[in-house]
């Protein structure tokens, strides 16, 4: 608004010209006369709903994604959550609690062998973040992996409710994760052979890029969802010289030799041996070189929101299934457990108002994420959400730690519930078998010594009463 300069008593006031003309018994330019209705401030134009791009990766422990450079790079343009778990460390239940931001013991799907088929029939598809944001006008997308066991015997086709866009591995039929793969795009089932441009994460960042560059004037939710670095850990062609001398982390519970004090399961593991760790080696070399493509990915990702002028409007998510051993208490490639190494995972998110070069010790899980997208689309969050939504932590003023989460429970199903309660200081692990773990996370943080047998009663009961009370939660009671 143009300025007009009254002199007071020798100084200059400076007054709106409107004002000016009020005073002088006029009608202002451009506003209403006398006797209307008509606002004098015209309504701001609502800020536009923002986009968001979840990239999940397969097995990818936190140690693992701190050696490659250009996701710490990332990182550092945003906001990295040091203290992230998975409530359950196995895909396909871990990929369900992130849909649909549920405990698995809650939406069902406790099994990878059954998981799709599972969750399908208990009809929870029908209420997932891709569902609420689509009726909210999202436009919706799914490349890659979805849930082990998918689809259907019979039904190849078959795209569940909530996605537009459906690119996805039809994992009952694939001889390979890599190469040699067929995907339902769209209802139409196309086979992926064995050329370079054939392999996965190429494939999944050009079909990313098309359909950022589409366009619409639709917000969008994209899920990426690469196989890397699932063993057999292929790798592209291109990234075979990386990484020579790189290994398993040695980290001091690497190839433990005292397990006397682990439950039986861990003891029935021999020590590994010379030619054992090598091949460990070596497996953890075509990881990380698989990860390359990731990145690459990652790198497309954000040219093409730079390119059609979405990345200051899109929230990127880099993030993982589960963790899992990398020799770590002799065990190599287990995960379905709660050790640190398999719970922990990378959480790392750009955006708008996100700080950058942030790092946050709060205790995040895949269950948040679900509630953090709705919250963030303005859409509400279903009842049935176990989570929390992150968006409080995501911006310049986040909550302390004494008023955030302050524990969360970790599942296990075998023919019997194995459950495990993880506060910031302690993991307390009541096995189906009767025997129990507790290590204390602050003297132990790689789970040398567990003290189950030297800790008195009184805690364990209070420990037992509080993981039989998240065991039983729905909905807010899990979020106490």
């Amino acid at each position: 608004m143009r300025m007009s300069r009254l002199t007071l008593g020798g100084g200059a006031l400076a007054v709106p010209l409107a004002l000016t003309t009020v005073m002088c018994g006029g009608t202002p330019p451009g506003l209403p006369g006398p006797g209307t209705v008509a606002s004098l401030a015209a309504p701001l134009p609502a800020p536009p709903r923002p986009n968001f791009v979840v990239i999940l990766t397969d097995d990818l422990d936190a140690r693992t994604s701190a050696q490659l450079p250009r996701l710490e790079t990332f990182a550092a343009t945003g906001l990295a959550f040091s203290r992230a778990y998975v409530t359950k460390s196995l895909c396909a239940p871990s990929r369900v609690s992130l849909l649909t931001g549920q405990y698995p013991h809650n939406h069902g799907a406790v099994f990878n062998s059954t998981g799709f088929p599972d969750f399908h029939r208990s009809g929870g598809e029908a209420s997932t973040v891709a569902v609420w944001l689509k009726r909210a006008g999202y436009r919706t997308g799914l490349v890659g992996k979805y849930l082990n066991g998918y689809p259907l015997e019979g039904r190849l086709e078959y795209i569940p409710p909530g996605w537009d866009d459906w690119a996805v591995h039809l994992t009952t039929q694939e001889n390979s994760r890599y190469f040699n793969y067929s995907m339902n795009e769209n209802g139409r089932i196309v086979e992926y052979r064995s050329r370079p441009e054939d392999y996965d994460t190429d494939v999944i960042a050009r079909k990313a890029v098309d359909f950022i560059r589409r366009g619409s004037t639709d917000p969008f939710f994209l899920l990426l969802a690469p196989q890397a670095p699932h063993a057999p850990a292929t790798y592209a062609d291109r990234h075979g010289a990386a990484f020579a001398d790189a290994r398993a982390p040695r980290v001091p519970s690497f190839n433990e030799e005292d397990i006397r004090d682990k439950p039986a399961w861990v003891q029935g593991f021999p020590l590994l041996d010379r030619v054992e760790i090598l091949k460990l080696d070596q497996l953890q070399r075509a990881r990380l070189r698989s990860l390359l493509a990731v990145e690459d990915l990652l790198d497309d990702v954000m040219s093409a929101l730079a390119a059609s002028g979405q990345l200051a409007n899109t929230y990127i998510i880099f993030t993982s299934d589960n963790g899992l051993t990398l020799g770590e208490h002799r065990l190599v490639g287990r995960k379905g457990n709660s050790y640190e190494e398999c719970i922990r995972v990378p959480l790392q998110v750009r955006g708008p108002g996100v700080p950058a070069g942030r790092e946050l010790s709060h205790l995040v899980l895949n269950i948040d994420l679900a509630p953090t997208l709705a919250q963030l689309a303005g859409v509400p969050i279903p009842e049935s959400v176990d989570g929390r939504s992150l968006a409080p932590l995501l911006g310049a003023n986040p909550p302390s730690l004494e008023s955030w989460r302050t524990d969360f429970l970790v599942e296990a199903f075998a023919t019997g519930v194995s459950a495990s309660l993880r506060n910031r200081d302690y993991l307390y692990t009541e096995l189906e078998s009767g025997e129990l773990e507790i290590y204390d996370m602050r003297a132990d943080p790689y789970q040398l010594d567990s003290i189950h047998r030297k800790v008195d009663r009184a805690s364990i009961e209070t420990f037992s009463r509080r993981l039989e009370a998240l065991l039983r939660c729905r909905g807010a009671s899990c979020r106490q």
